[in-house]
């Protein structure tokens, strides 16, 4: 129960959300991730609003998260409704806040360093890379 706590106040702390309750985090090219942390199961869910120009509106997104000895871990999927429409039909984010690392279901694909922005965060310079795009 104290590290449920703890976990629960850093979460809090870092980005104004607290388990059990909905939030948002935003990748550094614009994508905003809606989610719910379901403190039963550890799931969390949600959608991700795209910031890229890529088709089929907000898409589904599910994950998990947890504490590691580095602290508060967040493993999050999103699934492009589209199949693809020009971007990657699905893609994975894990990491320890506030740092993750994007992963592609794409033979060969190398991992990408990302970290997490609070929502709104403006986007002035998008970093070389994909993000949901391929």
């Amino acid at each position: 129960m104290k590290t449920l706590i703890s976990l629960t106040a850093c979460f809090f702390l870092v980005f104004g959300v607290g388990f059990g309750q909905s939030g948002c985090l935003q990748d550094q090219y614009g994508n905003k991730y809606h989610f719910t942390v379901d403190t039963t199961t550890g799931y969390v869910y949600g959608t991700v609003t795209n910031g890229q120009g890529c088709p089929g509106g907000d898409w589904p997104l599910i994950g998990s998260w947890g504490t590691t000895a580095a602290g508060t871990s967040l493993e999050l999927t999103a699934s492009n409704p589209e199949g693809s429409g020009g971007c990657s039909s699905a893609y994975m984010l894990k990491g320890v806040l506030p740092d993750f690392q994007w992963f592609y279901p794409i033979p060969g694909g190398e991992p990408q360093p990302g970290t997490w922005q609070a929502c709104g965060t403006a986007v002035t310079d998008k970093p070389a890379g994909k993000g949901a795009l391929k």
